[in-house]
């Protein structure tokens, strides 16, 4: 009996100065990565005269690299959540990279003169 005693008070020490020295317990590795990798996902953006053609338009919360191409014979930017490519001339193409904390639907458009209001708009929602 006495042997008994003296093995759970030594275990529940034990215990005890593992939480007061503030010994971390192992996470799952699963757990660790998923802290430690922030999640990127990139978007191919078509944008041809009054339209834009997106690859996917839906992501996951994190950072999202938008790769914006021009097709069209007039030019055009891409703009979504405050963030704004330059004007985009036939064929040239231009990064944009926006972080997204939130879900949620976010509009883009194009910036160009009135070419919104001709179509070159839409919502990309993040999960």
């Amino acid at each position: 009996m006495n042997s008994m005693l003296r093995r759970v008070t030594m275990v529940a020490v034990f215990a005890v100065s593992v939480v007061a020295l503030g010994i971390p317990a192992q996470a799952p590795a699963s757990a660790l990565a998923t802290h430690r990798v922030a999640l990127v996902t990139t978007i191919k953006v078509t944008a041809s005269d009054f339209k834009f053609k997106l690859s996917a338009k839906t992501a996951k919360r994190g950072i999202v690299v938008f790769n914006v191409t021009n097709v069209g014979a007039v030019q055009h930017d891409f703009s979504i959540k405050g963030r704004t490519t330059r004007k985009l001339s036939h064929g040239q193409s231009a990064t944009l990279r926006v972080t997204f904390l939130r879900t949620g639907h976010y509009p883009y458009k194009c910036t160009v003169d009135h070419h919104s209001a001709l179509g070159m708009k839409g919502a990309f929602t993040i999960t």
